[in-house]
C-alpha cells in the first residue's frame, strides 16, 4: 500500500474536503524513467508526450472512489499506473467517507416543497450537487488548466454528474479548467437496473429505491442501521480480526465469484492492501457518511444523464457510425473523451451498466473496453495501466 499525503481544503460552506496524493508512486516512476533513458526532455512534454500542466509537468487525474471506500483506495488501485503514464492522482474522500472530509449538511430550505422542508429525494440530489461544487473548488484551488477523471465502481454517478456539470459550465468565464478525459471503471449506473448483480447490490438498490419513492421511515431506519453497523465493522471488527480468519471468511464469500476475482482476492498481499486502503473509511462513523453515499450510488434516473445524452447525441450525419462501438472520431466539438472499462464477468456492477452508459447515455460516442474473462476487482486492479493511459492521453485531433 502506498503511503499517501493527505490534504485538507476548507470549502466555502465551512466544511473540509480531504484528498490524497501519492508522491512515492511518482518517485518510483521517475526512477524507472531515469533508468531507461538519460536524455528525456521534460521542458515541454512528459515521458508520455502529454501536455504540461501546473502540476510539475504531471497531468492531474481526479480519482472518485468506490462504495464504500475512501480516497486511500486510489493508492491501491492505480496511483502507480497513473504516475507511470505521466499523471498525478488526486483521490478525494467523499463527505463522511474519509478521515477529515465532513458529512453533508442536512438540507432544510424554504421553497423546497410546500412544507418548507427538503424531501429525501431532494436531499440526495443536493448532496450530489454539493459534492460537485466542492470538486470545482478543489480544481480552482489547485489552479489546474486541464485535468482528467477516473471514476471507479460506486463512483459512477459522481463521475457522470461532474462531466455533466463541466459541459454546462464550460462556456462560463469562471470555468478556466478543461476536462480532458473521463474513465469509468466497473462503474455503477442504476438506471440500467440491477439484473445480473449480486444479491447484496440488488437488496441495497431496492432499499434505496424504496426510500426515494415512498419516503418510508422503516426503510430509512434499515439503511441507517446498516450504515452504522458497517462503521463498526470497518472501525473495530476488521482491524482486530486475525488475517487467517479474514482470509477464511473472504475465501468463502468469493467462492462463487469469477475465477479472476478469486485469484486476486485470495492473495494475502492484496487483502493487506485492502485493509490499509479502508483504514479511515468510516472514521466518522457509518451514518450519515455511508448512508448518504449509498443513496447517491444506488439511485436511478439522475437528471445529469439527460444532459449527457443531449451533449453526446449523434449529429444527423453520424448515423452511419452507430454500429462501431469504438468510433469516437466524430467528437468534433471538444467533448471530453470517455473510456468505459468493464469486466465481462462482473457481478458487483454487471456489464449491462457499462453497456447502458456506452449506448444510451453516451450514444456510442464513448470508447468501450471489455474484458470477457475478468470480474470487478480483477478489472479495477488488473487493468489500471490501460485506464491510466486513457486518462492521461492527449485528445486526438
Amino acid at each position: 500500500m502506498l503511503e499517501s499525503v493527505e490534504h485538507s481544503l476548507q470549502l466555502k460552506d465551512g466544511r473540509i474536503l480531504a484528498y490524497h496524493t501519492f508522491p512515492k508512486a511518482e518517485d518510483d516512476s521517475d526512477s524507472d524513467a531515469n533508468a531507461n533513458t538519460a536524455d528525456a526532455d521534460n521542458n515541454n512534454n512528459d515521458n508520455n508526450n502529454n501536455t504540461i500542466t501546473k502540476e510539475d509537468g504531471r497531468h492531474p487525474v481526479l480519482y472518485l472512489h468506490g462504495f464504500p471506500s475512501c480516497g486511500l483506495e486510489g493508492g491501491a488501485c492505480c496511483a502507480h499506473s497513473v504516475a507511470r503514464a505521466g499523471g498525478r492522482l488526486f483521490a478525494i474522500d467523499r463527505p463522511g467517507m474519509g478521515k477529515t472530509s465532513s458529512p453533508y449538511k442536512k438540507y432544510v430550505q424554504d421553497g423546497d416543497n410546500k412544507n418548507g422542508k427538503a424531501t429525501e429525494n431532494d436531499s440526495d440530489n443536493k448532496n450530489l450537487d454539493t459534492l460537485i461544487e466542492n470538486i470545482w473548488e478543489l480544481v480552482e484551488d489547485r489552479g489546474w488548466e486541464e485535468f482528467s477523471v477516473i471514476g471507479v465502481s460506486g463512483g459512477g454517478p459522481h463521475t457522470l454528474a461532474l462531466l455533466a456539470s463541466y459541459l454546462e459550465r464550460r462556456q462560463l468565464p469562471s470555468c478556466t479548467a478543461r476536462l480532458r478525459n473521463v474513465c469509468m471503471v466497473g462503474a455503477v449506473c442504476m438506471s440500467a437496473g440491477s439484473d445480473g448483480a449480486n444479491n447484496e447490490i440488488v437488496q441495497l438498490a431496492s432499499l434505496v429505491e424504496t426510500i426515494s419513492t415512498t419516503k418510508s421511515r422503516w426503510s430509512r431506519f434499515k439503511l441507517g442501521a446498516l450504515a452504522a453497523s458497517m462503521g463498526v465493522m470497518y472501525n473495530y471488527l476488521l482491524p482486530a480480526m486475525p488475517l487467517s480468519l479474514m482470509m477464511a471468511l473472504n475465501n468463502n464469500a468469493i467462492k462463487d465469484g469469477p475465477a479472476a476475482d478469486r485469484e486476486f482476492l485470495s492473495d494475502e498481499n492484496n487483502i493487506r492492501i485492502f485493509l490499509s486502503s479502508i483504514r479511515s473509511l468510516a472514521a466518522q462513523g457509518g451514518n450519515p457518511g455511508i448512508y448518504d453515499d449509498a443513496m447517491i450510488a444506488c439511485k436511478a434516473g439522475y437528471s445529469h444523464e439527460k444532459v449527457l445524452r443531449k451533449q453526446y447525441g449523434h449529429h444527423e450525419n453520424d448515423n452511419d457510425n452507430d454500429s462501431n462501438d469504438n468510433d469516437n472520431s466524430n467528437s468534433n466539438d471538444d467533448l471530453p473523451a470517455v473510456g468505459i472499462f468493464q469486466g465481462g464477468l462482473d457481478v458487483n456492477v454487471p456489464p449491462s451498466h457499462a453497456r447502458f452508459v456506452h449506448e444510451s447515455i453516451f450514444q456510442k460516442r464513448s470508447e468501450f473496453f471489455g474484458y470477457d474473462d475478468l470480474g470487478h476487482d480483477s478489472t479495477i486492479h488488473g487493468k489500471s495501466e490501460e485506464y491510466a493511459a486513457f486518462a492521461t492521453a492527449r485528445k486526438k485531433k
